[in-house]
């Protein structure tokens, strides 16, 4: 990849474009390198401040109505572009795009703040499995080399995100230089899968299937922080 990139680079520097003395070119480089950076605000709306467990930070809605918890120093999943939390006010949220644009979202009640206690449920140790084969079937999907799928010898732990949401815990056992790889490390907690609940593996097998990802984006937990990972397939 790095070699691709040196070689474009290389072709970019070494290449003349004969235009007219008297018109003047320009080329969004932002555009053709990233796409059409994407405004937040169209895709989704600050509701509040709130308190989850021990965690305080925000609820976010989506354009499918849909609330999500998030913390200063996370990261989220817009339309596929990543944007980072940068700070939370009982004013306002700052996002921060891989430009280092940084977009402000405001609270329309600034007094508004949810409380949330921790269910006793979300400690329940009996939770939903996903058992061996699915699971390793899921690593084939996300571009396991098969030594690595070889290796998963058990079914994963499942446990809950500080919100309460369900995930699949990454494993110890599993060989460091693959996980580096794929850009998990041991004991993320795997929450989704292209905007899909991880335990929801019809959907989510239904979607990897498609030939035409090029990518696949995971929403983890790490240190109690949400982080995007972005597989190139």
């Amino acid at each position: 990849m790095r070699c691709l990139a040196f070689i474009i680079l290389f072709w970019m520097g070494s290449v003349s474009i004969a235009l007219p003395s008297n018109s003047v070119s320009k080329v969004d480089f932002e555009r053709l390198f990233y796409g059409d950076i994407i405004k937040p605000q169209n895709y989704i709306k600050p509701i509040g401040m709130a308190l989850i467990g021990n965690f305080s930070g925000a609820i976010l809605e989506n354009e499918k109505n849909e609330q999500f918890f998030v913390v200063q120093g996370d990261e989220i999943n817009i339309e596929n572009q990543i944007f980072f939390i940068e700070f939370i006010s009982p004013d306002e949220i700052v996002l921060k795009n891989s430009e280092e644009k940084k977009t402000i979202l405001r609270f329309l009640d600034q007094e508004k703040i949810i409380k949330k206690q921790v269910e006793e449920d979300w400690r329940n140790p009996k939770l939903p499995e996903i058992d061996l084969a699915t699971y390793k079937q899921l690593a084939k999907n996300l571009g396991a080399p098969k030594f690595f799928i070889n290796a998963i010898k058990t079914a994963p732990l499942t446990s809950r995100s500080r919100a309460g949401r369900l995930g699949i815990v990454v494993s110890e056992n599993l060989p460091v230089i693959i996980l580096r790889q794929l850009g998990l490390r041991p004991n993320d907690l795997i929450l989704e899968i292209q905007k899909i609940p991880v335990l929801e593996t019809e959907r989510l097998f239904s979607e990897l299937k498609s030939d035409s990802l090029s990518e696949i984006l995971l929403e983890v937990q790490r240190d109690a922080k949400l982080r995007i990972i972005r597989i190139t397939q």
